[in-house]
Order: C-alpha cells, then sequence, then structure tokens
C-alpha cells in the first residue's frame, strides 16, 4: 500500500475528483466529508499527508489546521490546504494557521500531484528535532523583542519649603549629609557632590562597621524644578537606575515628585523602593524643620 492521505472535503464531487487522482497515482486516500470527524479520523488513519479544503460547513480549514496542529499526535503531519478562493493574503493567513502547502480551485491535476509528492518528500523533523526548533524559535523571538521595559516607582510628597530650599537641599553636600540616605544607626563617612550635568556624587554611610556607597553621575539640574541623576549601590547589587526629581510650587509650599526607573535585573522589590524613598523624603522633611506630612498621591 502506497503513502497514506487523508482528503477533508465537503463536496462530493470534489472529494472522489481527489481521491480518485490520488488512487490513481498509488496513494491511499481516506475520505473524510465533515470538518468535525477530521481530527478523529486523522488519529486512526494515521495518514502520511492530510488534504484540506479551507471553506468548509460547521468548521473552518484553518480552525482545522489549527486543531490539528496543536495535537501531538497529529502535529508533524503536513497539510495541504485547498480553497475556491485566492484573496490577496489568503495564503499568508494558511501557512500562518500552519499548512505546509496551498493550491487554488479549479486545481490543476499536474500541479496538484506535484505539490502532494513535494510535500511528501519534504524532510520532516521528529519529536527531539521539534522541540530544538520550538525553543530556537523562542530564544529568536525574545532576541527580537528585545530587552523588557524598565519598570518605575514613583513617590509623592508636599514639603513647607519653597522648591528653591527643597532642591538646593539635594546638591550641597553638608545639608545632603544629614538625610540623604542616612539611617538612624549609620554614621556619615563621606558626601561628595559635583552639582552639574556629568558630574559626580557619592554617599558612604558606615552601617554595622561596614561602609555602604551610593553613588551616580547627574544627567539634569535645572533648580529648581528638575534634577535627574543615576543611582547604584554595589553593596547590593551591579544595577543602575535612574532617579528623576520635580518640583513645582504650591500653596504654603512646594510638591515633589520622585520617579525611580530600574531594570529587570533590580534586586529591590517595588514596594521596598518605595518606602526606602518614603524614609528618604521624610528625613529630608525633618532637616528642613518640617513635621509629618501626608504623602501625595503617586
Amino acid at each position: 500500500m502506497g503513502q497514506k492521505i487523508l482528503v477533508v472535503e465537503d463536496n462530493e464531487l470534489n472529494l472522489k475528483l481527489f481521491c480518485d487522482l490520488l488512487r490513481a497515482h498509488a496513494y491511499a486516500a481516506e475520505p473524510v466529508r465533515d470538518g468535525r470527524e477530521a481530527v478523529a479520523k486523522a488519529r486512526a488513519f494515521r495518514p502520511d499527508l492530510i488534504v484540506m479544503d479551507i471553506q468548509m460547513p460547521h468548521i473552518s480549514g484553518l480552525e482545522l489546521i489549527e486543531q490539528l496542529k496543536a495535537d501531538a499526535e497529529l502535529r508533524r503531519t503536513p497539510i495541504m490546504a485547498v480553497t475556491a478562493y485566492a484573496a490577496k493574503g489568503d495564503e499568508e493567513r494558511i501557512r500562518d494557521a500552519g499548512a505546509e502547502g496551498y493550491v487554488s480551485k479549479p486545481i490543476s491535476v499536474v500541479r496538484f500531484v506535484e505539490a502532494v509528492r513535494a510535500l511528501l518528500a519534504a524532510p520532516r523533523l521528529d519529536a527531539g528535532e521539534e522541540e530544538a526548533e520550538a525553543a530556537e524559535d523562542a530564544e529568536g523571538a525574545e532576541e527580537e523583542a528585545g530587552p523588557p521595559a524598565p519598570a518605575e516607582v514613583r513617590v509623592s510628597r508636599r514639603f513647607q519649603a519653597p522648591a528653591e530650599r527643597v532642591f538646593d537641599a539635594w546638591l550641597d553636600a553638608r545639608t545632603a549629609g544629614r538625610w540623604l540616605f542616612a539611617t538612624p544607626d549609620g554614621e556619615m563617612q563621606l558626601v561628595e557632590i559635583e552639582p552639574w550635568p556629568g558630574g559626580r556624587w557619592e554617599v558612604v554611610e558606615r552601617r554595622d562597621g561596614e561602609d555602604v556607597l551610593h553613588t551616580g553621575t547627574y544627567e539634569a539640574v535645572e533648580r529648581p524644578e528638575r534634577l535627574a541623576f543615576t543611582l547604584s549601590v554595589p553593596k547590593y547589587s551591579d544595577a543602575e537606575a535612574r532617579v528623576t526629581v520635580t518640583l513645582s510650587a504650591v500653596e504654603g509650599g512646594c510638591a515633589l515628585t520622585l520617579v525611580q526607573t530600574y531594570g529587570a535585573d533590580a534586586r529591590a522589590s517595588p514596594d521596598q523602593i518605595e518606602r526606602g524613598w518614603g524614609h528618604v523624603l521624610a528625613a529630608l522633611a525633618a532637616t528642613l524643620g518640617e513635621g509629618e506630612e501626608d504623602e501625595l498621591p503617586g
């Protein structure tokens, strides 16, 4: 017996034509008149190729192709789609659904048989090769997509002091040493600030006998509206974050909004980052002689 071909076609004349033509070329053809029975018939018949009409009642050929390709037993069986309509983009949609071949009606006998032979002769992946190819496709998709987009944490606070005073507290080394990354039990060792774009800043506090460095570079210094800088803490992570501080005047003082943008390699969670900046801004308020204030909505 020759290679086995399952023919899925609701039109009786076309079904007989395809099966007779395949049998005339020494293939074993099995007819299926209802697309809803195709998956079960394919499992029982174990065809080497499936020839399928696209326009069928009850279920479309595209849906059926997707079902067959999702079936672990049948997904490596090649499918040749046959359609009476060849509108622009049809072939692309059919191939995207999973069909390996495509011919349009009215069929040419020669072209039909050649297409069948080509699909049957094409190399087919075994399970191991298919898994490897799928892994390569997934890896390629990740590379094409690029790295994940950075995430951000936003913290806001109202200050009684004017925006100029709050802004200057970030860039005056003596003032910053009293609040910037300062902890209740720590001892500030070093605060160095070069308050211009491209300038470096370093804050070193001794905690439990160990020096902890916070450092970065200023990207924007626009008094008193905006301050942007990079931030890294080498003791805890090699990751670098970007911090933007914006200030706006409000009645009775100013409103500060801080946004930290970080990558997927950040070790701290968003909640930890938000709490950390909350403590820092509370320390800034205390340094400026202010009491506790409610945080603004983020």
